[in-house]
């Protein structure tokens, strides 16, 4: 993004990175990038402030990076399942939809977005950041992976990418929604297991080759 400056860090670098962001989400987290301060976010983190900026060179640039590793952890999380389709359709597709749910409804994915749309008026570069890295290359991945299935003629999908935009949307019903205003009531294991189910049962009759 013009103007913030996001370079890869070197392996020398790496660790004290990953420690000065993991206290910057912590902090962001509970109060916010107005309220929170880089004294407060270096001690969290254990590191000088100066340690800080010689990795970041502002508050700005700091949040965008716990951002960006924010959006990246929630890709690794599925990369694994999306590898490889398994040998049945559905199964399978309840494993992806379960596995990705696991994700959005994690309490680090759920503070990320809810800190995205919070400051999405300050920064309308954050939003669709936040986006394009986190729910628009998922939209991609699985539209890879559903492709995959059209190819072994399990699936008739014209638009792979609007298949799996809809497959998603599909298995995250209003869990989501709740998770961000902490309306979700805990444990969500059978209820994402039962509403999965639902979706996958949807999103197959409808691609289902006739």
């Amino acid at each position: 993004m013009r103007g913030i400056a996001v370079t890869a860090p070197t392996d020398t670098v790496a660790a004290k990175r990953r420690q000065i962001l993991a206290g910057a989400r912590e902090v962001f987290g509970e109060v916010g990038f107005e309220r929170a301060s880089v004294d407060v976010i270096a001690t969290r983190a254990g590191a000088s402030k100066a340690t800080v900026y010689n990795h970041f060179q502002d508050k700005k640039a700091l949040f965008v990076a716990s951002i960006v590793e924010g959006c990246d952890e929630m890709r690794a999380g599925l990369r694994r399942c999306l590898e490889q389709p398994g040998e049945d359709l559905e199964a399978s597709l309840q494993r992806v939809g379960e596995e990705m749910m696991a994700v959005f409804l994690s309490p680090d994915v759920a503070g990320l977005f809810r800190q995205s749309i919070a400051e999405a008026a300050r920064f309308p570069e954050i939003g669709r950041m936040v986006f394009e890295r986190g729910p628009g290359q998922l939209h991609e991945s699985i539209a890879r992976y559903l492709a995959r299935w059209r190819e072994r003629g399990l699936l008739d999908i014209e638009d792979a990418r609007s298949a799996a935009i809809q497959f998603v949307a599909l298995c995250q019903g209003d869990l989501a929604v709740r998770s961000r205003f902490g309306a979700l009531e805990y444990p969500i294991d059978a209820q994402v297991r039962e509403w999965v189910k639902r979706a996958v049962e949807t999103f197959v009759r409808a691609f289902r080759p006739g």
